[in-house]
């Protein structure tokens, strides 16, 4: 809803429709990767915080398999972009007329 004068722009001058669905799940794709990775490094580091303040057994060494987290970071991003399906086809759907006519 956010960016609906812009859209409405690009549609007017030209955009096709699988052009505004690349370009919204393309920022959908980079958004849940970056978050992903931000994510792991946060909790790697906050583990280590942890660990470090607290002498229980089983915050000693705390690890991650590198697959587990590479298959984590793929389901989020397969999710990630499912979720920005939606706003995508309906922003495909967009008249350009309307779509600045709202703002």
């Amino acid at each position: 809803k956010e960016r609906t004068r812009e859209l409405g722009i690009r549609k007017a001058l030209g955009a096709t429709p699988s052009k505004i669905i690349g370009l919204i799940l393309q920022e959908s794709l980079l958004i849940t990767v970056l978050s992903g990775f931000l994510g792991m490094i946060v909790g790697i580091l906050v583990l280590e915080l942890v660990s470090y303040f607290i002498e229980l057994e089983y915050f000693k060494n705390p690890s991650i398999d590198f697959n587990s987290a590479m298959i984590a970071l793929f389901i989020l991003t397969v999710s990630g972009v499912i979720s920005g399906l939606v706003p995508a086809v309906r922003a495909a759907r967009l008249r350009p007329i309307v779509a600045l006519r709202d703002e």
